[in-house]
């Protein structure tokens, strides 16, 4: 996302701003970016360039099956492209994906489809286009061969320009529809692909599924605090914060259910920390603030700030200010 923002005249710090990722980190293969991390970079992108028209297939078509590391190799070696679907979306948490996909069969079509609901509409466009040339991409090189799709379906309206959309030149496109989706014959699905390699495929899927199980050693609801208490603008509701930790609702409603917590009561949390935070050293006022954890107006925020605390915003201010005033003298 960097590199295409620097070809499109958009500074490396103006594509970092705000998320939290050191220029040096970009060329760290070691280094770990959180997915409101990467979100936050692409709408800054977004924002610099104007939603430009094909800005995600441009992101998306960089990003080559070995980026994917042990999973990359599980796809490769699949018997089957049915089989690889299964294992693409069976450790989907372990992609770049930011949005929800799943496979849907319907008589002798098939389609991928691409929930674009679970991302901020600033970035929906851009991740749908990102998503779709990324997995173009991939089926290239695991299948051997240039694959063409049946049929591109995109929920947008088509852009006044086409020339973003020549890479798919091949492959009939129709904006304006329903859902975003490749679509291709069931009968592809069966085809066997060239590298496959059964003991290589298990030896991956099985490195895959620690993957997953360090991650959830390491503290699902962790995790989740972390996403409220970076995130951008505001409090994401579930489905955004979902998308963003590369799970569905009902798998990070369970996850969090079974380390004993819920999302309402981890939103809560942090917008009690990030209140604190903001009276104590941001100059926002109460309607400001209680904009920004999410709140449909002041005196919501307000009752919830006196149950937090057990006093009002405006009286906590003053006892902040007061403490500060002490500690300095």
């Amino acid at each position: 996302m960097v590199d295409v923002g620097v070809e499109r005249g958009v500074p490396v710090p103006a594509c970092l701003d705000g998320s939290g990722v050191d220029e040096n980190a970009l060329a760290d293969d070691a280094a770990h970016v959180r997915a409101w991390q990467e979100l936050t970079v692409a709408q800054n992108l977004v924002r610099a360039t104007g939603d430009a028209p094909g800005l995600g297939l441009e992101v998306g078509s960089r990003i080559p099956l070995r980026k994917y590391s042990v999973l990359g190799f599980a796809l490769l070696a699949s018997p089957t492209l049915r089989e690889a679907a299964a294992v693409g979306l069976r450790y989907l948490e372990l992609t770049f994906a930011m949005v929800g996909i799943h496979l849907q069969e319907d008589g002798n079509e098939v389609r991928l489809v691409l929930d674009d609901g679970l991302v901020p509409p600033p970035v929906r466009h851009f991740f749908i286009e990102r998503e779709i040339a990324n997995i173009r991409a991939i089926l290239d090189t695991i299948v051997g061969r240039p694959f063409t799709p049946l049929r591109l379906d995109l929920r947008f309206p088509q852009p006044e320009k086409s020339a973003p959309y020549e890479a798919f030149d091949d492959v009939p496109t129709a904006f304006g529809a329903p859902r975003n989706a490749i679509v291709t014959l069931a009968a592809v699905l069966e085809q066997s692909l060239p590298q496959a390699d059964q003991r290589t495929m298990q030896v991956c899927e099985r490195e895959c599924r620690l993957l997953l199980a360090r991650r959830t050693d390491a503290g699902f609801a962790a995790r989740v605090r972390e996403l409220l208490m970076q995130w951008p603008d505001g409090i994401p509701d579930m489905g955004v914060a979902a998308a963003a930790l590369h799970v569905s609702t009902r798998t990070l409603h369970r996850r969090l259910a079974v380390e004993g917590t819920s999302y309402r009561r981890l939103v809560d949390a942090a917008r009690h920390a990030r209140a604190v935070e903001m009276l104590s050293t941001v100059g926002l006022g109460v309607d400001q603030i209680a904009v920004r954890l999410g709140y449909a107006d002041a005196a919501a925020f307000i009752r919830a700030f006196r149950r937090w605390t057990g006093a009002t915003p405006g009286a906590y201010r003053t006892q902040s200010v007061r403490n500060l005033s002490r500690a300095h003298e």
